[in-house]
């Protein structure tokens, strides 16, 4: 750990975790940045990456490290956790996430022929319309939870149109989501596993049953296709490889999305000449879309394990060792972001933004979440130039070092 600056990630002794994003994080980081962008954090037991360049080099280079703990359990798994998973038949092979080498460049081959920007443009009528009613369901009212009443299954009713999941299931699988992401990427209490580990046990067998659906009554959504495309042969895709991809599309197809969609609102409109200027020409809403995700992205973190010792800015990380990429640093690191701490939704290189991962493992889903964000910002704009943001603002964030996710987004609309 950094003696000087002291590490950016706060938890207290007696494991009453902190939120690891705090309105704090930033001016850490900076100095994190300045005198010691390399260093071990013994709070989350990870060497952490602060600049850009280092992260993204880190990201392009499969050789020396490897990606296959990026969805590990921050907390071991308890052995009653891990039977009730086995007793459930939970069976999850490697995702696109924590794969590497030919097997997932074989899998992403697969998963891509439907995760692509010529099939999410399909989708752009079916999102307009999604948008036009939420903001019907909320007009008319003084102040509304936009988190819980938009952006909470908004962007689930995007992606499982792409998988052919009734929206009927959203609220169960948006249940299940969130006991994965306390597992993955929390440090989770022994009740939290047990509690966690019901839920993905539930949330594998809801993808198993789509699955074996998908075998019998083929459709155009994303399962059916990767069945489509393996036509029997385990040496394009297995069943199981299929039924772990419909289990993580389910989760990350809508969980960060629901999450940037609320970090960028409450920028916005915590900045609020930049709330103006949007309403003013929102054909900046693709740009708001991109330093959205570099001042506020959804994920503050990404991991990765040295395969080798590797010097990095003078320091060595030992073979073996976990790294964690700070995304939240690097996409304010003052070598590639003039002014980094304002928030500019025409800053001209806001793109460069590291939130979508970069290199082989850049997210699949990002031309659709970029879509979603687009469409989203450009009608609540036109529609609600005078929605403030309730103060005070007592919003909470998960407890997560991987996510920055908020609890609330209360606003007046008019």
């Amino acid at each position: 750990m950094n003696t000087t600056a002291g590490c950016p990630f706060q938890a207290a002794a007696t494991r009453d975790f902190r939120p690891y994003y705090s309105p704090e994080l930033h001016a850490a980081f900076e100095v994190q940045r300045r005198t010691e962008p390399v260093f071990w954090c013994e709070e989350i037991g990870y060497w952490v990456l602060t600049r850009h360049s280092d992260v993204y080099a880190v990201l392009h280079d499969g050789v020396r490290f490897s990606s296959e703990n990026t969805t590990r359990p921050v907390t071991p798994m308890s052995p009653e956790a891990m039977a009730i998973l086995k007793e459930e038949g939970y069976a999850s092979t490697a995702s696109h996430s924590t794969l590497y080498g030919d097997v997932h460049k074989r899998t992403r081959a697969v998963t891509s022929q439907k995760l692509n920007l010529r099939e999410f443009v399909k989708l752009e009528s079916h999102i307009r319309r999604l948008v036009a009613e939420a903001i019907e369901r909320i007009e008319g009212k003084d102040e509304v939870d936009l988190l819980r009443e938009v952006n909470y299954e908004l962007p689930a009713q995007v992606v499982f149109k792409l998988m052919g999941i009734p929206d009927s299931d959203i609220p169960n699988v948006k249940k299940w989501a969130g006991a994965r992401s306390v597992i993955d990427f929390s440090p989770a209490t022994h009740e939290q596993q047990l509690e966690g580990a019901r839920n993905m046990a539930a949330f594998w067998q809801y993808c198993a049953a789509l699955v074996e659906d998908r075998l019998k009554q083929p459709r155009d959504d994303f399962t059916s296709t990767m069945l489509a495309l393996r036509n029997g042969d385990d040496a394009v895709i297995s069943i199981p490889e299929i039924i772990t991809h419909t289990f993580g599309v389910a989760f990350a197809g809508h969980e960060t999305t629901t999450n940037q969609l609320t970090n960028t609102f409450r920028s916005l409109l915590e900045n609020r000449s930049q709330w103006e200027a949007l309403c003013g020409d929102p054909t900046l809403a693709a740009n708001t879309v991109e330093e959205g995700m570099r001042y506020a992205g959804a994920v503050i973190g990404w991991r990765r394990i040295a395969l080798q010792d590797v010097a990095i800015r003078g320091v060595t990380i030992p073979k073996g060792a976990p790294i964690m990429l700070s995304l939240a640093s690097a996409n304010r690191d003052e070598e590639v972001f003039p002014d980094p701490h304002r928030f500019d939704i025409r800053r001209a290189n806001a793109r460069k933004q590291l939130t979508f991962g970069n290199g082989v493992h850049f997210c699949l889903g990002a031309p659709l979440a970029r879509l979603e964000m687009k469409i989203v910002f450009e009608e609540f704009s036109r529609r609600f130039p005078n929605m403030r943001l309730v103060q005070p603002d007592t919003a909470q964030h998960m407890h997560t070092f991987v996510f920055r996710a908020a609890d609330a987004l209360r606003v007046t609309l008019q």
